[in-house]
């Protein structure tokens, strides 16, 4: 047995997952998802029969409510949420929550509940994955070329997360005249809208959602990288108009908002102005970890979890550790 598994064993089996909750006790988790399947229901599920059993659950609304007031969040305190708004969250990942009586705040992109785009990271992994061409040189305008293989899964794979990335740090509008091109690049023709596995949910979706009590979100009208937005003036499309949208489409008002991708580079002050300027509630973050009492409630850290998220490690980061 390796010094890591005897470590994990004593972690689990000798209080060690207990002690660390007690100290970090008077922080509260958020929980972020993003896509569930059929083949992972297990994972989702043996995760919230955990958070039942050691955590105080509470809806996101609730608990942004005591983070301004600065009191009345409860001792371990957790709330989940979703973004994107992946029509496989109603399938695999709702029922499972709602068994576990464990409520959802959902985020939804405007434009993609609206059938108007499907997210453009998706349309970068489809087309990588149904090129036949075994590599691609990509010039993205910023002095160098992406040489990027495509022979083995695990070559897609990191092609994926490396050209990704890399559209991140770009302009907005480069950004979308890329994509716009990729299909071209990649010898495939990206249909206009998502395979069902990729599919929204849809306006009368969301809106059975909600009255089945999920809590739904703005992110966005288009899921930009909003720190590289040129204008005031896109940032508000992709906030207040984003909301009024969002609004309008569910019937019901929409108060809480989610940066897309949500990492320190994505988020500066003039995002949160707009953010706060479209009345929006609070805002969620993809920097990973626990909150204190006094945290920002427009820069909310958040946990990261996958519907493949395994049992032993989905604890663990629950406890607190693998954040760094």
């Amino acid at each position: 047995m390796s010094w890591k598994t005897a470590a994990r064993a004593a972690l689990h089996g000798m209080g060690g997952l207990a002690a660390l909750r007690m100290m970090s006790g008077q922080k509260f988790r958020v929980l972020t998802y993003h896509s569930f399947s059929e083949a992972n229901q297990a994972n989702v599920d043996a995760i919230c029969g955990h958070i039942g059993r050691h955590f105080e659950v509470m809806t996101f609304p609730k608990m942004v409510e005591a983070l301004k007031r600065r009191d009345g969040m409860p001792k371990n305190a957790l709330a989940i949420t979703v973004d994107d708004g992946y029509r496989n969250y109603a399938l695999y990942g709702h029922p499972i929550f709602e068994r576990h009586k464990i409520p959802v705040t959902l985020y939804a992109v405007a434009g993609f509940a609206a059938g108007e785009l499907w997210l453009w990271p998706d349309q970068i992994e489809f087309g990588l994955l149904h090129t036949t061409k075994t590599s691609l040189a990509v010039d993205l305008g910023t002095g160098g070329i992406l040489s990027l293989k495509l022979g083995s899964v695990e070559e897609i794979a990191d092609a994926n997360f490396i050209l990704t990335e890399a559209l991140k740090v770009l302009p907005n509008a480069d950004r979308l005249r890329f994509i716009e091109s990729f299909g071209a690049l990649c010898g495939v023709e990206i249909p206009v809208t998502p395979p069902p596995d990729r599919a929204p949910l849809n306006w009368d979706e969301l809106r059975e959602l909600a009255a089945a009590g999920v809590e739904i979100g703005c992110h966005t009208v288009t899921h930009p990288i909003m720190s590289r937005l040129p204008s005031k003036t896109d940032l508000e499309r992709e906030t207040k108009v984003a909301k009024d949208l969002l609004e309008r489409g569910l019937g019901r008002p929409v108060r809480h908002f989610c940066y897309p991708n949500g990492k320190p580079p994505d988020i500066n002050d003039t995002v949160v102005e707009s953010v706060k300027e479209a009345g929006f509630d609070s805002a969620v973050t993809c920097f990973w970890g626990l909150n204190s009492l006094d945290a920002d409630p427009f820069r909310i850290q958040r946990l990261p979890f996958d519907s493949s998220t395994d049992f032993e490690y989905g604890v663990e980061v629950l406890a607190g550790l693998h954040l760094s």
